[in-house]
């Protein structure tokens, strides 16, 4: 489905993105997965600001339910 994912490694496919589409980078994540036969993964991209942690934490509530990898890359301010 010409499907292009951010990053693909050997064990995840990875949706790489903003805090603030948390959200979509579930649902992009468990996409990516089901194309390539790979784990789904999360890279989120944040700052140590309370938007960015509270996006954080409803990533992480959701990755834990559906076993989605979460690699947090952290953004300078």
């Amino acid at each position: 489905d010409r499907t292009r994912v951010d990053c693909l490694t050997d064990e995840y496919a990875i949706e790489v993105d903003f805090s603030k589409k948390w959200a979509e980078s579930v649902g992009q994540s468990l996409h990516y997965a089901l194309m390539t036969g790979k784990k789904p993964a999360v890279g989120l991209i944040v700052r140590e600001t309370k938007k960015d942690k509270r996006h954080m934490k409803r990533l992480e509530s959701l990755a834990e339910k559906y076993d989605i990898k979460i690699f947090k890359i952290e953004r300078e301010e």
